[in-house]
């Protein structure tokens, strides 16, 4: 799942794609987002197929079944850009007799990630996997992320058959400073 993340390396967006942003460490559904399509746009994040009559604000899609649900029938591709992003580790603990919630910030050590997504003209929707390891030690699904050569096949339509950048994303704890959708500043992305 993928439901905050970070775009903070205005030097990197700068060099790839030559403008000038404000740096984001916390990301939430809709807002508006960075994202590729055919060109560089800001897309509301969240999606609701055309036939809904009231707005579904959906954040993600599993990509088993993209081409399988009417929601996503007449979606068009879009790609992500982001640093990092945040999930929360789910338990139980015992001695508190309680649900935990321990949010982790997945990165590539300020690099830019991209992301395969969907979008139509209500907004877009990022699209999960099943996760790997590490990741899959925090939450279950995982963004289905892209290099830099498979973003224009994700964009034309190809399937994505393998995942090469899972595997040297970088996990660390964080504090529940995140959690609330006012904070924004490096704070939310520190070790601890």
């Amino acid at each position: 799942m993928c439901g905050r993340f970070t775009l903070t390396n205005k030097d990197k967006v700068k060099k790839r794609f030559d403008i000038d942003l404000e740096q984001s460490f916390n990301i939430c559904p809709s807002t508006e987002i960075l994202v590729l399509t055919n060109k560089l746009e800001n897309i509301k994040w969240g999606y609701s197929p055309h036939w809904a009559k009231s707005p579904m604000n959906l954040i993600n899609a599993r990509y088993e079944t993209i081409h399988e649900k009417p929601s996503f029938k007449d979606a068009k591709r879009c790609v992500f850009i982001m640093d990092g992003w945040y999930e929360w580790k789910r338990y139980f603990d015992w001695k508190r007799r309680e649900n935990i919630k321990d949010p982790y910030y997945h990165h590539l050590n300020s690099n830019l990630i991209y992301t395969a997504g969907l979008y139509n003209e209500s907004g877009c929707v990022c699209v999960t996997k099943e996760s790997v390891k590490p990741i899959s030690d925090i939450h279950n699904r995982q963004p289905l992320l892209l290099e830099e050569e498979q973003i224009e096949k994700w964009l034309v339509g190809d399937h994505i058959l393998k995942d090469y950048v899972s595997g040297n994303i970088q996990i660390h704890k964080v504090s529940t400073y995140v959690n609330s959708p006012r904070n924004n500043d490096y704070k939310c992305i520190q070790p601890i």
